[in-house]
């Protein structure tokens, strides 16, 4: 089972990540990701096995995810892969310390956490030329979140499904 942690946006703001993904499209090519698929990942975890997942599982229920805001206003791209994406101009201290937390707590269960410093982002487009940075237009939105999901990642023949198999919520 290949599995991810991500806070998901909630549908007002999905809708206008999925807005501006198409207009970015227009000028650097490439493919969106699914719609319903836009998210952040705080923790990719990539194959474990079932019962692992419901340990995981398990754990995911009880982490406390602080409710936060995190602004999106710069966007970025990754040579490889050719990704487009959207993040932060300002470090985000708040989103740093959950994903931080996350990764220590997941160390109990056997995983390393990454040796990059984590760069909180949202992938617009796959596939993407690298853009002009003064064609695309200014950004600012505003991700309050409160719930980290357990993710599962299906290849579904489309693509990859995500299917949620716990979350957690601010109490």
């Amino acid at each position: 089972m290949r599995l991810f942690f991500a806070l998901w946006p909630d549908d007002a703001l999905r809708h206008e990540l999925v807005a501006l993904a198409r207009q970015v499209q227009g000028s650097c090519g490439g493919r969106r990701p699914r719609d319903e698929a836009i998210h952040l990942t705080l923790a990719f975890l990539g194959e474990v096995s079932p019962a692992q997942a419901s340990e995981l599982a398990d754990m995911t229920r009880g982490f406390h995810c602080p409710a936060g805001q995190w602004t999106l206003d710069r966007f970025g791209h990754f040579r490889r892969g050719g990704i487009l994406w959207l993040g932060s101009e300002a470090p985000v201290p708040a989103l740093d310390a959950v994903q931080a937390r996350l990764w220590q707590a997941l160390t109990d269960y056997g995983f390393t956490p990454p040796s990059r410093p984590f760069l909180p982002h949202v992938t617009l487009l796959r596939k993407a030329r690298r853009p002009r940075w003064d064609k695309l237009p200014a950004v600012n939105l505003d991700w309050h979140y409160n719930k980290l999901v357990l993710i599962h990642s299906v290849a579904d023949g489309r693509g990859r499904r995500y299917d949620s198999l716990a979350h957690t919520t601010t109490a």
